[in-house]
């Protein structure tokens, strides 16, 4: 059997260069085939919890850490009895800082009294 040579390639038309073409084709096929893969991920199992992830976060519902959606009606009792003991603390240290910056006030207003 006689191999005979490929017959030469066409002659590319003037003013055309292939390379140029593909590079610049390259980054709108490179976004498409990124779309399509993203697209095809969350489609699936992963791209779901992922989803339900994100909308419970927004919701404010889940903790990233604790996990637990449903709230436990014995802590939430708990944890608003500790926020209201705290208030009142806050609001007891509020009267004594009002009490003692009346009392400096008092002192400041003696020593120029005296000083004049």
């Amino acid at each position: 059997m006689v191999q005979t040579p490929a017959p030469p390639m066409p002659p590319m038309p003037p003013g055309l260069d292939l390379n140029f073409l593909l590079n610049q084709a390259m980054p709108i096929v490179a976004l498409i085939v990124v779309f399509l893969g993203l697209r095809w991920v969350f489609r699936t199992p992963v791209g779901e919890a992922l989803a339900e992830r994100i909308r419970t976060r927004m919701r404010g519902g889940a903790r990233w850490a604790g996990g637990a959606t449903g709230e436990d009606p014995q802590r939430v009792a708990a944890l608003e009895e500790q926020v209201s003991q705290l208030q009142g603390q806050v609001s007891e240290l509020a009267e004594r800082l009002d009490f003692a910056e009346r009392l400096l006030a008092e002192q400041r207003g003696r020593k120029l009294g005296a000083g004049q």
